[in-house]
Parts: structure tokens; sequence; C-alpha cells
């Protein structure tokens, strides 16, 4: 079963009298428990796709699918619920809200949804990234590596269909780097589907495929998986 499908999807924009096209006819498939990367050269438009597959860019033209519903036909209020109920979310520079603690950072999107905190999932996530001594913590006590695992928490407290991860190794030293890689892995072999963007070669090698894009282009290479990261 595919969880994402993106069908002929462009996104253009003009710079003076010149169109420029960010992402160009790209079609992709994104199978349930899958980890796939999404690499390539600064500018090459891997940022825009994640973005576009998650609903924060619109397309200017194609289709995008998520669970079976095209989020490209959504209206805004109907986008944002799917974004917090389908999708979490993982960035490069954390977001995440300097007032709130670990915990409600944490919790936040079911807030959203008038949801309740289901205790054991919330302790069970808080275990697996290593979090229970840290939840009463503002942002600001803690280290980047952390506040993605805080950031990689607030992802995963909605069950979502998928988690579209930008750069998150991209401000941690390689040894943080490394540990939130990891952390990703481990989910994946738990039946996550992630999707990676990463100027990191090696982390992409540790997918079980990944999509290079070039010039707003993508080519699809299959890539055996690397167990562990390099010491």
């Amino acid at each position: 079963m595919n969880i994402v499908e993106v069908k002929n999807l462009s996104k253009s924009f003009m710079q003076g009298d010149t169109e420029i096209k960010a992402v160009d006819n790209v079609s992709l498939e994104i199978a349930e428990g899958e980890m796939l990367a999404i690499t390539g050269q600064s500018g090459s438009g891997k940022t825009t796709l994640l973005n576009l597959i998650g609903g924060i860019e619109e397309a200017t033209e194609g289709e995008i699918f998520i669970d079976g519903a095209d989020i490209t036909l959504a209206d805004k209020d109907e986008l944002a619920r799917l974004r917090r109920q389908k999708i979490g979310y993982v960035f490069q520079d954390f977001n995440l809200i300097p007032i709130l603690t670990v915990r409600e950072n944490i919790i936040m999107p079911l807030l959203l949804d008038s949801k309740k905190v289901g205790k054991r999932r919330f302790k069970e996530i808080a275990g697996y990234l290593g979090l229970e001594n840290r939840l009463d913590h503002l942002p600001s006590q803690l280290s980047g590596g952390q506040k993605q695992r805080v950031a990689i928490a607030r992802a995963l407290i909605n069950s979502p269909s998928i988690i579209l991860a930008d750069e998150p190794t991209g401000n941690l030293d390689r040894k943080m780097a490394d540990e939130i890689m990891q952390l990703l892995i481990g989910l994946n072999e738990k039946g996550i589907t992630i999707l990676l963007v990463t100027h990191e070669e090696r982390y992409a090698n540790m997918c079980q495929r990944k999509i290079v894009m070039r010039d707003g282009k993508a080519t699809c290479e299959t890539t055996p998986a690397v167990p562990q990261t390099s010491q």
C-alpha cells in the first residue's frame, strides 16, 4: 500500500522575466513502512518537494495523495487538519515553542485537535527517545540533540501516516547527528514510514531507496541499507 503518491508535480516561480521550476514534473510513490531519502545539492529542489508533499507549499501543477486523499484539492482548514493528523514534521531548526516545556511541546498536536493524551503512548515515546528526565525542562535548557528528540516525539504523538524530516541532523555535531539518524532508523524498523531530506550522502544511503534531485527533476535510485552510522 502506498502512503504517498505524487503525480506530475511541478512548482514554479518567476524571477524577473524568467520562469524557475523548483520542482519539475516529479512523480513518485512511497510505500507503507518505507524509509526514503531525498538528496541533492543546495537549490536542487529537495526541500521544496518535501514542503509540497507536506502541504506547506502549494503546487503549480500535479497531484499529491496522502492515504488516498488528494491534498491539492483540500481547502485551508482541511489541509491544516490533514497536516496535524496524517503528517509528522521534523525540521532542521527544531521549531519548538520556547515558553512550553518538553511535555507541552510534545502534546501540542493533540491539544490542537482537542484530543486526550494517551498516557501509555506518551510514556512509550518519551522512553524510546530518552526524554523521561527532561519533560519539565524548557527548550532553552536542552542540547541540540535533545531538542531534536523532542521534535521527533512531537511528530510521533498523533500516530501520523508518515514522518517528513527536513535535514534533521543539519544543526547537530556528528555524534548527535548519528544518534538522531539511528533513532529514525529504529522508528522505521518499527514500521513507521519516513521521508528524509538530507545533504549527507551517508545518511541517504542508510535508507531503502533514495531520490536524487537535480535542477528540480528527480532520479530514483535503489540503495542498499547501511545498518549503522560510521564512527
